[in-house]
């Protein structure tokens, strides 16, 4: 389909576009199905692209390809540059010689359907050092080998002055003193150019290690972005807004961010009740002092911008609403409910980083939670479509309201992004199985079904009585009138069993110009393959497909959809 969206001319090179009538699927790589205890960056997520093809699908949403933070979040991580070599596939690995099948064996017992952090990152971690030593000390030959010798020296000399240099440094001291960077020794702390020339000199190992995960990553990833555009298929990264505390971020670029002369946090990022949690949610994040970053131009927000875009066509801006004004929560308190909204750069940040790059970022804004006129009119003003998330529109604690603004018959342009769930939502059969009744009976009217027990009359029918049940099971509910007692004793199960295609199929037939599908509703999968519970710090980040789910005739469901709403 053609861009619906009008081009921002400028010097430098051509920036994607937003896709006009389209849709596309939602699945980190670490959910991929493989052998390796993590989805990675390899043959699977060539494997994948070819499903989305078949399935009509011309987009591919995933978290940020960061190395991971606490138990697995990628919204934690060290650094807002770097992919996480848990990405790294090892079957490249293994076809040339670096690794072998027997040293990769206790990776392939692991569980297939989950990822344990905590067992794969040493593991793997070890695996790639090996892989590593082999490749520095010339005991294995092979083509691709030689291939990659020239290559990783132009990576270094292309990435590692932008910010490679610097995260491998700081990886490599982060592991040797087994603490926050706030807590090395002074001179290392506040990196005086002494101390650092040391430590590179006495690490240079450890920090070649990091580089070459860092290409070996960048040399899969482009071999996985060159078969997506073969298809057509676009792929939409995430930037979360903030940066973890304890990051090579944070180290290199402590005038950045409200920090005492110490390097430590004054404040800290969340937000505050909603949705999710009714004391807010308490992120730890360090938040920015955006003056100084504005003296400076924005120029590392441009530098994070432009790494994103080497590697996605999309930008999806995670917490959108931050650069308007951010939760500010004083460093020592324990929940967010004691934060202020403190004022941001609001559009000064996308112009300036639009004028370095040379032309309008493609960007997806995550304007979802509390959101104001001023956050509306910074996304408006840059031309950014928001999301929408069907699965808020049923009511929650509330009741059913019709002028919710997440209905499909609410969306007040089609220059938006229509999601079934994002990954901080349940999977569309896991919500209709735990949301309350009325949540169930409010998503079935929508769809115009009656109860099966009134599918047809009885004897004892009054004259009227079957098209009086047909008028109410397609009307709007009232609000303001209590159910009655057959209404409250119907618990409207049976919308659990076609919720996953029922929302699949609203989304789709929405006017929005992009509907995201979370792969776990296409799959029609419950509670337990949830991604992401906001406001808990553990189990979360895990699920992952098993080979074999994501079959033939699924796509093919999928694409006759898509097909008959305009999205191919």
């Amino acid at each position: 389909m053609p861009s619906t969206r009008s081009k921002v001319k400028g010097e430098g090179s051509p920036l994607a576009t937003l896709p006009g009538r389209c849709s596309g699927v939602l699945l980190h790589v670490t959910s991929l199905p493989g052998d390796h205890g993590i989805g990675d960056v390899g043959p699977q997520a060539i494997k994948f692209l070819d499903w989305l093809h078949k399935a009509g699908q011309t987009l591919w949403q995933f978290l940020p390809l960061n190395p991971h933070g606490h138990a697995g979040s990628p919204y934690g991580t060290p650094s807002a540059l770097a992919a996480s070599p848990a990405l790294i596939s090892l079957q490249p690995l293994l076809d040339a010689g670096l690794l072998q099948l027997s040293e990769v064996a206790p990776l392939t017992a692991l569980a297939k359907n989950k990822v344990d952090y905590d067992v794969i990152t040493p593991l793997k971690r070890k695996l790639l050092r090996l892989a590593r030593d082999r490749f520095r000390d010339d005991s294995v030959t092979h083509p691709t080998i030689t291939a990659w010798n020239s290559k990783f020296s132009l990576f270094e000399a292309r990435e590692g002055p932008a910010w490679a240099d610097d995260y491998a440094l700081f990886t490599a001291l982060r592991e040797k003193h087994s603490k926050c960077w706030v807590e090395w020794p002074v001179d290392i702390r506040d990196r005086k150019p002494a101390a650092i020339s040391k430590a590179r000199q006495e690490l240079e190992a450890e920090v070649d290690e990091h580089l070459f995960n860092q290409f070996l990553f960048e040399e899969q990833w482009s071999a996985v972005r060159k078969h997506a555009k073969e298809l057509g298929i676009k792929l939409v990264g995430d930037i979360p807004i903030f940066v973890a505390y304890d990051s090579a971020d944070v180290w290199v670029h402590r005038r950045m961010f409200k920090l005492d002369k110490d390097g430590k946090q004054l404040a800290q990022a969340g937000v505050p009740p909603d949705y999710f949690s009714a004391t807010g949610q308490l992120w730890g994040n360090p938040v920015y002092d955006w003056d100084a970053i504005a003296k400076d131009d924005y120029k590392w927000w441009t530098l994070r911008c432009r790494r994103t875009l080497a590697l996605t066509d999309i930008i999806r801006i995670d917490h959108f609403r931050g650069f308007e004004a951010a939760w500010e929560v004083p460093a020592q308190d324990k929940t967010a409910m004691g934060g202020t909204w403190v004022k941001g750069p609001g559009a000064k940040v996308f112009k300036a980083v639009d004028r370095h790059l040379g032309g309008r970022m493609p960007v997806i804004a995550e304007d979802l939670g509390v959101i104001t006129d001023e956050v509306n009119a910074v996304r408006d003003a840059m031309g950014y479509p928001g999301m929408k998330v069907l699965q808020f529109a049923w009511g929650g604690g509330g009741g059913y309201d019709a002028k919710c603004d997440h209905l499909p018959h609410t969306l007040k342009s089609h220059h938006c992004v229509y999601y079934t769930g994002t990954h901080d939502n349940n999977t569309a059969r896991g919500w209709a199985e735990h949301a309350a009744p009325s949540e169930r009976r409010a998503f079935r009217k929508y769809l115009g079904r009656a109860p099966p027990s009134s599918s047809s009359s009885s004897s004892t029918d009054e004259p009227g009585a079957k098209r009086k049940r047909a008028e109410d099971a397609v009307g709007a509910i009232p609000v303001d009138v209590a159910p009655t007692p057959t209404e409250t004793e119907d618990l409207a199960l049976d919308v659990i069993e076609t919720v996953s295609h029922d929302s699949i199929q609203l989304a789709l037939a929405s006017i929005a110009d992009i509907a995201i599908l979370q792969l776990q509703d296409a799959l029609d999968l419950g509670n337990d393959h949830r991604m992401n519970l906001p406001a808990t710090a553990e189990g979360n980040w895990s699920w992952r497909c098993e080979e074999g789910q994501m079959t033939e005739e699924i796509a093919a469901r999928v694409r006759g959809l898509t097909e008959l709403y305009g999205r191919i």
